[in-house]
């Protein structure tokens, strides 16, 4: 059997084109660093909600989604400037570019998430009691402002290291590591049987955060050795951030907006619900993530030449693959929803219609392929724009009158319409303004 499955793939790798077999070879770096964060992510997330039930892990969660979204502008859309500087840098050896952008960037990036730091603690007791209704947010969102400085500039240095081409080590210590870090004190919480409530969560999540921070540093100064004056060099670099802010924060609004709203309209429990139905549904987003990363370069190289058929082909073979893994996960969704909620406890079975639904948003967004990427790295980058910002508008718009008749099943309702919604115009609009389908059967 085992060599039958081999013969089998071998055959069908056989059949790929150079362009699908370089995309798999460059993603399966970064793929492997993203499954084991995940792994461990899934595991921490259970740990929580078998330990705080829905109500403690619906409070961690809003108060981390609340600085995700304050994030985004502390960052200034100064993520895809720095890696686009320091990648020109680091090809034309000019490492005073590259100092100078990491000098602007920290001074930049780190004075505004300063300021609302600040805002954000003086802020917490109101957003706490009069916003979310949930006294008991207070402490565990006081701990997560506080460290949204480094988080600020772990962000800094993880764009950096993209501009380095240290793809794989930029996705561990950016995204897996602060994982591995709570799994490890949370473990050790067990092990000692030590009592464990939301505040310890939220210092534990803290202690995370500054770990990568400080790894982040020491691997950027290790690898990095220019010792010159640096400049600089704001007026250039936020000529071309401010216009990626929309960008970046339609985005961010987008994934934030239901867990944050659904807090503000319904209750921390609904929230803790929600989040780990989402968590499920989205596990499987990671495989287009990855297939996009690995396949942006070369969208951007090929439409350059106006190679069009070789796109299409490249495209489409990979949203093959992406259209079983979307198709296999709903099924499993339908049918073993109650099972992989029951992993947090027996009160999150009751999101199992939150999962299903959300699984078919997922269904549509990881079937659609890279429609997205495909307008912005051949030049319609403001299409796409204006595409992402109606429907987050839509999104806000659901999400309000949903959730308040629906509650979490009402939020997720809202999210898969504005998902599919999105994808689906992306893919027509690709293939009016591209002349590219990204889906095997158009």
């Amino acid at each position: 059997m085992v060599k039958k499955i081999i013969t089998y793939s071998r055959k069908k790798l056989a059949l790929l084109d150079v362009h699908t077999i370089e995309v798999l070879r460059k993603s399966s770096s970064s793929m492997v660093v993203k499954v084991l964060g995940m792994i461990v992510g899934v595991f921490v997330s259970i740990f929580v909600g078998r330990s705080l039930g829905p109500d403690g892990l619906g409070i961690i969660n809003l108060s981390n989604r609340i600085v995700s979204l304050l994030l985004v502008f502390t960052m200034l859309g100064m993520k895809q400037v720095l890696v686009k500087q320091i990648a020109i840098g680091y090809r034309r050896k000019d490492f005073q570019l590259v100092s100078d952008s990491i000098y602007t960037s920290s001074i930049i990036n780190g004075f505004i998430a300063l300021v609302l730091t600040i805002l954000g603690l003086v802020m917490a007791p109101f957003l706490a009691h009069k916003v979310f209704h949930a006294p008991d947010l207070e402490i565990p969102l006081t701990v997560a402002l506080i460290v949204m400085l480094p988080q600020t500039f772990s962000r800094v240095f993880g764009a950096a290291l993209n501009g380095f081409r240290k793809i794989w080590q930029s996705n561990l210590v950016n995204e897996t590591l602060s994982t591995w870090v709570v799994g490890i004190l949370l473990a050790s919480f067990f092990l000692f049987d030590l009592e464990i409530d939301v505040v310890k969560i939220a210092v534990i999540y803290a202690v995370g955060r500054i770990v990568v921070t400080s790894t982040m540093i020491i691997y950027w100064k290790r690898i990095f050795h220019f010792k010159g004056k640096r400049n600089w060099i704001a007026k250039p670099m936020l000529k071309m951030s401010l216009p990626m802010l929309l960008v970046s924060s339609t985005a961010l609004i987008a994934a934030n907006a239901d867990t944050i709203m659904l807090g503000w309209l319904g209750s921390t429990r609904e929230v803790g619900l929600y989040n780990v139905a989402a968590r499920i549904a989205l596990l499987v987003s990671f495989f287009l993530q990855i297939s996009n990363s690995a396949i942006s370069p070369k969208l951007a190289a090929l439409f350059a030449e106006n190679r069009k058929k070789e796109i299409e082909k490249m495209v489409k073979s990979v949203t093959s693959g992406l259209i079983i893994i979307a198709t296999v996960s709903l099924i499993a969704f339908i049918f073993l929803g109650n099972f992989l909620l029951g992993l947090w406890g027996g009160e999150f079975e009751e999101a199992y219609w939150v999962l299903v639904i959300l699984g078919i948003g997922q269904f549509f967004n990881i079937s659609t392929g890279c429609a997205g990427l495909l307008l912005i790295m051949c030049g319609f980058e403001g299409i796409h724009s204006r595409i992402s910002l109606i429907f987050v508008i839509l999104n806000l718009i659901l999400n309000y009158f949903f959730i308040t008749i629906l509650g979490a099943l009402g939020a997720a309702i809202a999210t898969a319409v504005t998902v599919s919604g999105e994808n689906i115009v992306k893919l027509i609009i690709a293939k009016q303004k591209v002349g590219v389908s990204t889906i095997p059967l158009v």
